[in-house]
């Protein structure tokens, strides 16, 4: 009798099992399969090649005669047993047994149609690449955290060298202001006017050089910095400042502070900061009533904008004034040190503004600038949410 020709199921089926058993060769992982005997059930190509067996001469025999290591593993053991019990297990990587260097383990019961468990499948995934790769940066961090221990400490002792400096500077600066003051009171009968002018002009340049030598110290003081972790209410501490540059203002001037913010931050150095921007907003201003306007937004930044890394959201702090304002093209002239876009006919070092970017990089935000000539300017502090 004429044997009769496979159906379509049948040759669907087996087209699925070899599909199945295509897909399972091609596996960049390791897959075995065994009964819960621990004999081998299934071991692709991959399993051939890392193990060095065919897959001809490890199926229906035990797994560990093929990987004895397995069964000198407690934790593969054990995880072999959680998953004959009917639970998926995973073992990570090891240097201390051979068949697991570089390589991780998933553990997963295989089940019949009633639920029950036969077997395990054990997938295995070569991780050297990423273990590389992770070594690799454990070194960098050890290396960047070295090379940050060398630079945190020549900062500290730079800025010991300049707190030592400018006190021996600052010294004989007073010495000779008291020396001249007392020159003046004593010798007073005898001189000239334009001889007292002189000796005036001498302790003003006294005074300029030891504000100066103040300025040096605080940028120096600020390069040193850690995190801030301290909560600084801007609404009460832009009320105190503005507060105290009233009581020294010559004429009148109108501060309009709206709603502010907390931050995280250093209050004397914020203090600093604002100090700075508000004193400035003053300081250049022809109007018969200076004004300054602070105002706080939250902003989203995008990639383009945003000076750090991963942050996004900031509160931003903007200093508004009706003052002389500057060109577009000294935008960033202006917070480079000892810059002044108009020398001698303002007073001041020239530092304030670099003090200002440099206490805003300490706080983990920036600070830009916007201004119309002869329509004021306006100086935005942003501080990370």
């Amino acid at each position: 009798m004429k044997p009769s020709a496979p159906t379509h199921n049948e040759n669907s089926s087996a087209s699925i099992n070899n599909l199945a058993e295509l897909l399972n060769d091609f596996s960049i992982d390791a897959i075995i399969a065994i009964d819960n005997h621990y004999n081998v059930i299934a071991w692709n190509q991959t399993a051939a090649m890392i193990y060095e067996h065919s897959k001809k001469n490890v199926e229906g025999k035990p797994l560990l005669q093929f990987i004895p290591d397995m069964q000198r593993d407690p934790v593969t053991t054990k995880a072999l047993e959680q998953a004959l019990a009917g639970y998926k297990t995973f073992v990570p990587s090891s240097v201390e047994y051979a068949h697991r260097l570089h390589r991780e383990n998933h553990y997963i019961p295989l089940r019949d149609n009633d639920g029950n468990v036969i077997g395990v499948m054990n997938i295995v995934h070569d991780v050297a690449h990423r273990i590389k790769v992770e070594q690799q940066l454990k070194y960098l961090n050890e290396e960047l955290e070295r090379r940050f221990r060398q630079l945190k400490m020549t900062s500290e002792e730079l800025a010991s060298f300049t707190l030592i400096t400018s006190n021996k500077v600052k010294e004989p600066i007073r010495h000779i202001y008291t020396s001249i003051e007392h020159l003046i009171k004593v010798e007073a009968g005898r001189m000239t006017d334009s001889g007292k002018a002189t000796f005036r002009r001498m302790q003003s340049a006294l005074n300029r050089m030891d504000l100066l030598l103040d300025d040096i110290l605080s940028l120096t003081q600020i390069s040193i910095l850690q995190n801030p972790d301290a909560s600084v209410d801007l609404d009460a501490l832009l009320k105190e400042l503005s507060n105290d540059i009233l009581q020294k203002a010559e004429k009148k001037v109108n501060i309009i502070i709206e709603q502010l913010c907390v931050i995280k931050g250093y209050k004397d150095y914020l203090y600093l900061l604002f100090y700075n921007l508000l004193e400035n907003a003053i300081k250049f201003n022809e109007s018969d009533v200076p004004e300054v306007k602070i105002t706080c937004d939250k902003v989203i930044l995008n990639e383009e904008q945003q000076a750090s890394v991963g942050i996004t959201e900031y509160y931003k702090i903007t200093i508004a004034d009706n003052g002389i304002g500057f060109s577009k093209a000294d935008k960033e002239k202006i917070f480079t040190v000892f810059e002044k876009l108009n020398p001698g006919k303002y007073k001041g070092s020239g530092i304030g503004l670099t003090l200002a970017k440099k206490i805003m990089t300490a706080h983990d935000g920036f600070i830009t600038a916007e201004a119309v000539p002869g329509k004021g300017a306006s100086f935005h502090c942003y501080f990370p949410v």
